[in-house]
């Protein structure tokens, strides 16, 4: 029985998120399985760049799965699945953020991203000093700036996707993103 679940559950990974998000309305768990097995590596890496502890992390990111299984019903397709889940999970975030008072970006798993093929030892300390620096920057720029940044530049969504996860306009988002921009590029001109 269980080999034939996991067939299953493999064919459902194949399914569209239309289809996905038609079956979970309906209320078939395994096809909601799917969607935060799809998205749920993307809401961990941007609540983890946003908060602190590791366990707000994990709550967040559980609490955004539980929140999107119970409004589901109420999903009205004005935006994809991804950036509603992301709107749910900036909303805990804020939660959080309103809690603690502050929140630090942590931005280690983009030293994953840095080129390990480098060959020159000393293009390898810049790059992980520069990253230690970004992710200081990150840290004093405001909770919208620092969010902006993020899924504009780590998640490469759109500035109207953006606006749905901020609750904000695309011109606003934009404009949040600008300054986050400038703010980062002055205080890391050195790395020009």
């Amino acid at each position: 029985m269980c080999a034939v679940t996991d067939q299953f559950d493999g064919l459902l990974t194949d399914f569209s998120d239309e289809v996905l998000v038609d079956s979970a309305m309906l209320g078939d768990h395994a096809a909601f399985d799917v969607i935060v097995r799809r998205y749920g590596p993307h809401l961990y890496r941007f609540a983890r760049r946003l908060v602190t502890s590791e366990s707000d992390v994990d709550d967040i990111v559980q609490e955004t799965c539980v929140a999107a299984w119970r409004q589901l019903p109420g999903f009205q397709r004005r935006s994809s699945i991804k950036t509603w889940l992301f709107a749910i999970c900036s909303r805990k975030i804020a939660d959080v953020h309103r809690k603690v008072g502050s929140c630090a970006a942590d931005v280690d798993g983009l030293r994953d991203e840095v080129d390990t093929r480098l060959r020159d030892p000393s293009e390898e300390v810049c790059g992980t000093a520069f990253l230690d620096a970004l992710e200081a920057e990150l840290d004093r720029l405001p909770l919208r700036q620092r969010a902006a940044w993020v899924l504009r530049e780590v998640e490469g969504m759109t500035y109207p996707q953006i606006a749905v996860v901020l609750e904000l306009s695309p011109d606003a988002v934009r404009g949040q993103h600008t300054r986050a921009r400038r703010n980062l590029g002055l205080a890391l001109d050195r790395w020009r």
